[in-house]
């Protein structure tokens, strides 16, 4: 058989053996990633430390506090609109219970399918399930500080351990390789954040200059899914929208402007604004950007939603540095990308650049080394 063949399949099989070990330590792997992640898009504020000559105890307490705040705040607005939710769906259960038989009676459904269909029943259960999906998930970020508690103790030793571990060439490319990730990643997450967080905003206003219920939670629910590449920002129009028709219905007038000022806000900042800020730092293919947003929704469901982008870009910042995994790395980019790519050959001569001056300053500081021991023993009195 084809060894080339052979070799394909059992990449294959590995592949899916990883992805089924990462499905099932769920529980283990989002927190630690996530905790990772965390770490990229606070390294602002640990730079401010470390420039400021903060110890390591001082700046994990810094983060953690923020962390907390954070938490808190979260877990006040999450509650009080709970309440507010409770409230109105007291107030259109009726009226919404209403809309739905008018609805099926219009397209013709048999009025014994209609009673027999529990819709109500299985509206309560979704929202329950995602009540129970909100928990589960706060439930993890425990671990998740316990995890990024420990990465910010390692931090300060880890170049330390990658001297120590590697030879002198393979440490300069781990390191390079390392430094990329985390200068994409940490940019990447902080614009979106701040993108997200502006077109949240935008929505709010929108949603209570024209009345809309609930508005600050659609705002923040615009906020969580504008993370999610592509359908995030449409799933994020769809509930402010049905609250609309529901409450001004049988008006069309405001759902429609709800519509359309909130098509308009993702259409600008999406289309025109984020392409400005980002640019194509990351250079991943969208097709690459919808299979890892599926792929990772399969595995970790939202969380590997949410973080399907950061990963795949990480996969492709990788396969740039091995010159064996170069043409994955170029099926994986975008087409300006591809037209900015250096070959193999240039890469591998950029890596022995780096050992030789690698070795320059290895040699040098040996030199210095030496010459502060024959300095040491010239100086020292005969015995």
């Amino acid at each position: 058989m084809n060894m080339k063949l052979v070799t394909g399949l059992m990449c294959l099989f590995a592949a899916i053996l990883i992805c089924a070990a990462l499905h099932a330590a769920s529980n283990v792997f989002i927190p630690l990633v996530i905790a990772w992640f965390i770490l990229q898009v606070l390294r602002p504020i640990i730079k401010i430390g470390e420039t400021l000559k903060f110890p390591t105890l001082l700046k994990i307490i810094l983060v953690f506090a923020i962390l907390v705040i954070a938490g808190m705040a979260g877990f006040n607005f999450l509650s009080s609109q709970v309440i507010e939710f409770a409230k109105v769906y007291s107030l259109y259960a009726d009226k919404l219970n209403e809309g739905f038989y008018s609805l099926m009676t219009a397209l013709n459904v048999p009025a014994e399918t209609i009673s027999s269909y529990d819709w109500m029943g299985i509206l309560r259960s979704n929202v329950r399930n995602i009540s129970e999906f909100i928990a589960a998930f706060a439930s993890k970020f425990v671990m998740t500080f316990v995890f990024l508690m420990f990465m910010m103790l390692e931090a300060p030793d880890l170049e330390i351990k990658i001297n120590k571990a590697f030879s002198g060439a393979s440490a300069v490319k781990i390191k390079n390789i390392l430094a990329t990730i985390s200068e994409q990643v940490s940019h990447y997450l902080g614009t979106l954040t701040l993108i997200s967080v502006v077109t949240g905003i935008c929505a709010w206003v929108v949603l209570t200059m024209l009345g809309v219920q609930l508005a600050a939670g659609w705002g923040v629910l615009t906020v969580l899914l504008n993370f999610i590449p592509t359908v995030g920002s449409i799933i994020a129009t769809i509930p402010p929208v049905v609250m609309a028709i529901i409450q001004f219905s049988p008006g069309f007038f405001k759902p429609l402007l709800v519509l359309v000022l909130l098509t308009t806000i993702q259409v600008v900042i999406g289309n025109v604004i984020t392409p400005k800020v980002v640019g194509d730092r990351l250079g991943v293919s969208p097709v690459m950007i919808l299979l890892s947003l599926l792929l990772w929704g399969m595995i970790w469901g939202i969380p590997g939603m949410l973080l399907s982008v950061p990963i795949i870009s990480i996969i492709k910042i990788v396969c740039e540095n091995i010159p064996q995994l170069w043409p994955i790395a170029i099926l994986m980019g975008t087409g300006e990308a591809a037209k900015r790519a250096v070959t193999p050959s240039i890469i591998t001569r950029r890596a022995e650049i780096k050992k030789l001056r690698f070795l320059r300053a290895q040699n040098e500081e040996n030199a210095k080394e030496l010459e502060k021991l024959n300095n040491l023993n010239n100086s020292s009195p005969e015995d």
